[in-house]
């Protein structure tokens, strides 16, 4: 092999001493685990089992195309990469990486293919090392070959060099990393998510009527569909002779399910209008769960239901495994928003090993968990590769001893004999609008007095008061004003928000709006048909009515009534 030559490095520094080698080898294993992360070519990356025949494949292939034998490296790992677009025929479908420890800090990656496609990933061989100036600070580096084509490197020496770097700087050695789809076999994972991608989601986003994003929504149930489905063919779940989706919301995760021969149906307090549309055909129920009745043993899900699900359920999320406890079923839930059993879940830390504290999902996840383990479920914890902040699940499996003897108490110990509360079926937007209108206009002009006043700053002719922190506009409402706002789930900014045509509210302050100044928002760019439709005057100009020089734009260009 030909000598290597840096072509990046970067010091990283900290505040303290660090186990350099630790860091250096955490970020190696993030490297190995995550090529989608460097690469949007790449899906995911399988470990190659050692000795087996594609092992010794990859390995004879090696010998011929590097001219030696990698067998006694340190470390030696073959990782298979498994890319995002199997369409793209140009690209090899069956590609490996070859990694090993040459020195303490430095590790070598080979690329091989077996069916003569490009790489999908890096082409050349290339190098990850660091080196250790001091105690506390790491310098990183990226070698190529001297004689590799300098072209093949551009992106590992720029992009994909900064985020070996971000990682580096943010490692936290405490922390436990949840790989993702830890359970699965990852290459059936994939290919199972693309064909419910390919053949059952993608016809469903060009006539998706929701407001929602269509490609995120439509995509992630088709991921949790998949991983499901993985869950039987693996038996790590027993196919169901019927599930049920609690909180379905729009029904698409029950569509896609059923669509791939796995029975059930949705149930949700609140139908939708895809509901009567594009999933008319899907049963889905509008009523509420009332978790009491499952634990009263009275008759509340279809008989020969097996396998409760709870994507995303909210207040009921606790409530799934005491309710497939009682059932005698198995399930499997996605907690999302933290909710004990009778309201908003408190911190209080971790529920795993030694008390420490921890995020407030952390412990929600992992209080739930507990949950299901005290009524002597089979629980497993994985991660799913779904566009979601919220994507932990947990798989809880009937043992074949049978759940704890003692169910009824351990229920009702949990739940303190307390009686679950069912969310209305009309759910009130709580965003200090249905404060009334007399109330909205007094303290609007208050607001709105105080910032012309903070300042007697003029911008072209319009006085346009101060930047007013929202500490101290926040000392101008009275105790009865902030009850108004609390009892509507909301605060001053939101309040200020919703009365954006005055206020402007930007890093924690409030100015008066000028619609001369060019506003920077954060929404994507909409249709221009349905944005001058958007921009036709429907209400009245506030400023042309309160404010003492008018309103700054005129009657020919404000977007209000004048």
């Amino acid at each position: 092999m030909s000598p290597w030559r840096c072509i990046a490095e970067q010091l990283v520094e900290y505040e303290e001493a660090v186990d350099a080698k630790a860091y250096f080898d955490k970020i190696i294993c993030l490297w190995k685990e995550y090529p989608n992360a460097i690469s949007n070519r790449i899906n995911t990356s399988v470990p190659v089992e050692e000795e087996s025949q594609v092992w010794n494949e990859v390995i004879a292939n090696f010998e011929s195309k590097y001219r030696f034998d990698p067998a006694n490296s340190s470390e030696l790992s073959i990782f298979k990469l498994i890319q995002k677009d199997f369409k793209k025929q140009s690209f090899s479908n069956n590609c490996y990486e070859v990694a090993f420890y040459e020195e303490e800090l430095l590790v070598r990656f080979y690329p091989i293919v077996l069916d003569g496609q490009q790489h999908p990933h890096f082409e050349s061989p290339y190098s990850i090392a660091c080196k250790i100036p001091s105690s506390s600070s790491i310098l990183l580096q990226f070698f190529k070959p001297v004689d590799a084509p300098d072209d093949h490197f551009e992106f590992l020496k720029t992009l994909a060099f900064k985020q070996l770097v971000t990682w580096l700087k943010s490692i936290d050695l405490s922390k436990t990393t949840r790989k993702t789809h830890a359970l699965l076999d990852k290459e059936s994972y994939i290919s199972t998510y693309r064909h419910i991608r390919e053949d059952l989601g993608r016809p469903l986003v060009e006539g998706w009527t929701e407001n929602s994003k269509p490609q995120k929504v439509i995509f992630e149930d088709c991921g949790i569909a998949s991983y499901i489905q993985e869950l039987i063919t693996s038996g790590i779940l027993p196919k169901p002779r019927k599930f049920v989706d609690i909180g379905c919301g729009n029904g698409l995760l029950v569509h896609l399910l059923n669509k791939i021969e796995i029975p059930g149906y949705g149930v949700d307090v609140r139908s939708r209008k895809v509901w009567k549309t594009t999933l008319s055909h899907v049963d889905l129920r509008e009523s509420p769960v009332d978790p009491q009745i499952v634990v009263e043993n009275r008759p509340h899900f279809d008989a020969d239901v097996d396998l409760l699900i709870g994507n995303h359920s909210d207040e009921l999320t606790p409530w799934i495994p005491v309710m497939a406890a009682k059932l005698n079923c198995n399930f499997f839930l996605i907690p999302c928003c933290p909710y004990n059993f009778f309201g908003k879940y408190l911190n209080n830390g971790s529920h795993f090993g030694p008390k420490r504290m921890t995020s407030q999902y952390e412990s929600f996840f992992e209080w739930t968990v507990s949950v299901a383990e005290r009524l002597g479920f089979d629980t497993k914890m994985d991660r799913l590769a779904i566009p979601s902040t919220k994507r932990l699940c947990i798989i809880g499996r009937v043992p074949e001893k049978g759940l704890c003897p003692d169910l009824v108490q351990t229920i009702e110990h949990m739940t303190q004999g307390q009686k679950f509360v069912a969310r209305p079926r009309e759910i009130r937007n709580n965003n200090c609008m249905h404060i009334s209108v007399t109330d909205r206009e007094r303290i609007a002009k208050k607001l709105f007095d105080f910032i012309l006043n903070y300042s007697d700053d003029v911008r072209d002719g319009w006085r346009c008061g101060g930047e007013v922190p929202l500490a101290q506009l926040a000392g101008q409402l009275t105790d009865d004003d902030k009850k108004l706002m609390k009892d509507q789930d909301g605060g001053l900014q939101t309040f200020l928000r919703n009365h954006h045509q005055i206020f402007h509210v930007f890093q924690a302050t409030a100015r008066l709006r000028d619609f001369r100044q060019p506003v920077i928002s954060r929404r994507q760019q909409t249709n221009p048909k349905k944005q001058e439709a958007t921009n036709r005057p429907k209400q009245p100009c506030w400023m042309s009515l309160n404010h003492p020089d008018g309103c700054p734009l005129g009657p020919e260009s404000c977007r209000y009534l004048h």
